[in-house]
């Protein structure tokens, strides 16, 4: 086969002087077969693993279980207090409506009238109760003690 002008041509290799001839990761550089430099790198090193790194991993592993799943224990067991303190509540305040309704329908004036009437001899006062203060001042001069303040 005849070569025709402006055709692929082969690539030559490179003239020496333009070659590269720095070393990577230590290595010399090769030539291929059709002569340039082929770089190649170092083989890796695998990085050993050691027995306690693994160890402590696997105790951090197993504290965070442990620690989420007595979270989620206690968690029950604060919802099952809060719910027993609702139900408490719930009957105690049923108890303070029960008792309020019974004070309330026993507290009635026209209930109290004819008991304190007809078994205690009290009857209802003929001017209403008058509101006065003390001079504590005057009290003092006649040697009374001021009563302490609740």
């Amino acid at each position: 086969m005849a070569r025709m002008p402006g055709g692929p041509r082969e690539a030559s290799p490179p003239p020496a002087a333009e070659r590269e001839r720095r070393y990577i990761y230590g290595g010399a550089p090769t030539t291929g077969s059709a002569g340039y430099a082929i770089r190649t790198n170092k083989k890796t090193v695998r990085r050993n693993v050691s027995t306690f790194n693994i160890i402590l991993l696997l105790f951090g592993i197993g504290g965070a279980i442990v620690f989420y799943i007595s979270n989620i224990i206690a968690i029950n067991q604060l919802s099952l207090e809060v719910e027993e303190s609702r139900q408490k509540l719930k009957s105690i305040t049923d108890i303070n409506n029960t008792l309020r309704a019974a004070v309330d329908t026993k507290s009635a004036t026209d209930k109290i009238m004819p008991v304190a009437s007809g078994q205690l001899g009290l009857h209802p006062a003929q001017r209403p109760a008058v509101w006065f203060s003390i001079d504590w001042e005057k009290a003092r001069a006649l040697g009374a003690r001021p009563r302490r303040e609740r």
